[in-house]
């Protein structure tokens, strides 16, 4: 059994993450780096060999995520990051996973290993873990939206498509090859949201324009997956969960970043709200991304 890296994680919420809960059924393990390619100015795919122990099966779920554990470079500890796994495949024996990294500025712990990362480059990794996916009920048309952080999960939504459900996507990215490889199921329309080079991520609210106006131009019962900076997805879900009064189940809205905001900062926030979850219960529950103002 490999075991998890001496310090991962530093600091005084190891234990939500070694949490028996939250490591039920998951796996550490080792990425080892075969190729990086840039796909767009802004987006890199590395693929990676696995070393890892856990079934085969685990690596197909719909968006399976894995936790990246790197060095810390504010200290002697190791930070993780979580990242979709795009996809999985098997070569004889050789076990090979894709995964998507946005590129941004800044001197944080991924950008700091992907720029001195190289065939052959190993780094251990926590997972893979089923991450959110879209409430598919009865026959109501899925409303998707999402940011380029975003598009490795839709690469796995899309490939496990439920045929013939009618869906809709809008995807806010900067170059509109990062769409060009995702799969078309039947019924499912994608639309592309512009990005100049010049405007910021997570600036532009023409995610949430677009959840504004798909709304009221679907009146009917929905379905909603929405993934991408936090305010602007909490923006969506306010909508669709106060404005228009869906059910939880019925929403599915997730940050995956934070503009202003570092992801070390954003973990140790999330991390902060699970201890205190667990020092009332201690039994981890799965908390909603925008219940408290983190």
């Amino acid at each position: 059994m490999i075991e998890p890296t001496e310090g991962v994680y530093g600091g005084r919420h190891r234990r939500v993450l070694e949490h028996p809960d939250h490591r039920a059924g998951i796996n550490h393990g080792t990425m080892t780096i075969a190729a990086i390619t840039d796909i767009t100015p802004s987006l890199t795919r590395v693929e990676a060999a696995l070393d890892h122990e856990g079934d085969a099966s685990r690596w197909l779920v719909t968006n399976p995520a894995i936790r990246l554990e790197l060095p810390d470079p504010e200290g002697s500890s190791t930070v993780s990051r979580v990242y979709t796994v795009r996809s999985y495949r098997e070569e004889g024996e050789r076990r090979v996973i894709e995964v998507d990294i946005v590129r941004h500025e800044g001197s944080s712990p991924v950008m700091l290993w992907l720029s001195g990362a190289r065939i052959g480059t190993s780094v251990r990794i926590l997972g893979p873990r089923p991450h959110f996916c879209p409430p598919f009920i009865e026959e109501r048309p899925a409303l998707l939206f999402a940011d380029e952080t975003a598009i490795p999960a839709l690469v796995t939504i899309l490939r496990d498509w439920p045929e013939d459900r009618i869906g809709l996507i809008w995807a806010e990215a900067p170059d509109r090859r990062v769409l060009n490889e995702l799969p078309f199921p039947n019924g499912v329309e994608i639309h592309w949201l512009p990005r100049a080079e010049s405007e910021p991520p997570g600036s532009t609210g023409r995610l949430v324009d677009a959840a504004l106006e798909a709304s009221a131009a679907h009146p009917e019962p929905i379905t909603v997956w929405a993934c991408g900076e936090h305010q602007e997805m909490r923006r969506i879900r306010n909508h669709f969960r106060r404005d228009r009064g869906m059910a939880r189940d019925e929403v599915q809205v997730f940050g995956y970043w934070r503009r202003g905001r570092t992801s070390s900062q954003i973990d140790e926030a999330r991390l902060q709200r699970y201890e205190e979850a667990l020092a009332l219960n201690p039994r981890m529950t799965v908390l909603d991304d925008f219940d408290v103002d983190d």
